[in-house]
C-alpha cells in the first residue's frame, strides 16, 4: 500500500493492526530513519532490546539470499514482538526481495515477525518499492524534505513539549536556515533546547538573537577549525582555538552538535566505502554535499578513521548529548573533553 502526504503521520501513529511490515525509502535519510523509529515504537512496543531485533544489511543479502525468509519466519525464543530491520543501501537483491514481499503479503501466516526496510531513494522501478506498493499488509512510505510548514510545526512542537517557546521573529528567521536533512533538523533544535535550559528554565522562550547566535552557520566560521584539529589530531591546535573559541562566548553546546554532525556524516561515508566505494566516491554522494573546498580534508579522516572507530566516536558525541541533556555538568568540560578524547585517538594513527 503507498502512504503518501498528510496520511504519513496518521498512518505512523496508528498503523493497521494486519500489517506487516513498511518500506520506507527516500533521499533524506535522517527521515527515513526518524519515521523508522516511529514506527517501530507502534509496530513493537513489546520489543526485547537484546533478542528481539535482527538487524540485516543489503549485503547479507547478497551471500546469503534465503537469510531473510528466515528472519522472518523463525519464532521469538521469549516471546513478544520479534523484529527484522533491512538496511538497504543497494538493490542487487531487490528482485529477490520484491519476491519476498509478495509471498509475505499472499500468505501472512507465514510471518512471525515485522519488517521494516530502510532505503535512500527508491526509483518508481524498483522491485522492492513496487512490491510495498502494491501489497495489502506492507506499507510503501516515501520520505521527502519537509516543507517551510512542516519544518514550522516540527520546531514548534518539539521546543513546547519541553516548555520552551519561541517568538515569530525568530521561528521566521530560523526555519529557512533548517532546510535540509531532516536528522541534522532535529539536531540543530536539541541544540537550540540544551542552550534555552533544555526545560529546567521555567518561561524560557527562543529569540531572534538567540537563532542568530547559535543556529547551523552563525558560528561555522569558527567551530570548523576545531573540528578538523580534532579529527586530524591536532592537539595543540585544538587547545587554543577552543580556549578562544568559549572566551568568544562560542557555545560548547554548539560545537557539541556540530562535531556529532560531522561524525554523524563520516559514519555515513564509511558505510558506503564497506559496500565497496571509495572514500572519494562516498564522499562525493553524501547529501547534502560536502563543501568542495572541503572535500579533501573529509577524504583525509575516511582514510585516517576506520569505520568501527568512527561509530565509537559518533557513540562517545551520543553519550556526551545525553549527559548535557540530563546530568547539568558544564557543558563546556564535557565538550572539551570529548574534543581531546578524539584528538588523542586522531594523533596516535598519524
Amino acid at each position: 500500500m503507498k502512504i503518501t502526504g498528510a496520511r504519513q503521520q496518521r498512518f505512523l501513529d496508528q498503523p493497521p493492526k494486519d500489517l506487516l511490515g513498511a518500506v520506507l525509502f527516500g533521499p533524506d535519510r535522517g527521515l527515513v530513519k526518524a519515521r523508522s523509529a516511529a514506527l517501530i515504537k507502534v509496530l513493537a512496543p513489546d520489543l526485547d532490546p537484546t533478542f528481539g531485533a535482527t538487524v540485516l544489511t543489503s549485503d547479507d543479502l547478497t551471500t546469503d539470499p534465503a537469510r531473510l525468509a528466515d528472519e522472518m519466519s523463525a519464532m521469538s525464543l521469549l516471546g513478544g514482538t520479534r523484529l527484522v530491520r533491512l538496511r538497504l543501501d543497494h538493490e542487487r537483491s531487490g528482485a529477490a526481495i520484491g519476491k519476498l514481499l509478495k509471498e509475505f503479503d499472499a500468505d501472512p501466516s507465514r510471518v512471525e515477525a515485522k519488517l521494516v526496510i530502510e532505503a535512500g531513494e527508491l526509483t518508481p522501478r524498483s522491485h522492492v518499492r513496487k512490491a510495498a506498493e502494491a501489497a495489502r499488509h506492507i506499507a510503501a512510505i516515501g520520505c521527502y524534505p519537509a516543507g517551510l510548514r512542516d519544518r514550522r510545526a516540527m520546531v514548534e512542537a518539539r521546543l513546547d513539549s519541553l516548555g520552551i517557546g519561541i517568538s515569530k521573529d525568530a521561528l521566521d528567521l530560523w526555519v529557512p536556515l533548517l532546510e535540509g536533512d531532516h536528522q541534522l533538523a532535529e539536531g540543530e533544535v536539541e541544540k537550540m533546547a540544551l542552550y534555552k535550559g533544555y526545560g529546567r528554565t521555567k518561561g524560557a522562550q527562543v529569540t531572534a538573537a538567540d537563532v542568530r547566535e547559535l543556529a547551523a552557520g552563525a558560528t561555522k566560521a569558527s567551530i570548523d577549525p576545531i573540528i578538523q584539529d580534532a579529527m586530524f589530531g591536532r592537539v595543540d591546535g585544538l587547545d587554543a582555538r577552543f580556549r578562544r573559541a568559549v572566551e568568544s562566548k562560542i557555545s560548547p553546546v554548539a560545537i557539541h552538535f556540530s562535531l556529532q554532525r560531522h561524525v554523524l556524516r563520516l559514519c555515513e561515508a564509511a558505510a558506503k566505502m564497506e559496500s565497496g566505494q571509495s572514500a572519494l566516491s562516498a564522499t562525493r554522494s553524501l547529501r547534502p554535499p560536502v563543501f568542495g573546498m572541503a572535500e579533501d580534508g573529509f577524504v583525509a579522516q575516511l582514510n585516517r578513521w576506520s569505520p568501527k572507530a568512527l561509530r565509537s566516536a559518533l557513540s562517545q558525541c551520543q553519550i556526551v548529548e545525553r549527559q548535557l541533556k540530563t546530568t547539568g555538568a558544564p557543558s563546556e568540560a564535557l565538550t572539551e573533553r570529548l574534543l581531546f578524547g578524539l584528538a588523542s585517538f586522531a594523533a596516535k594513527r598519524r
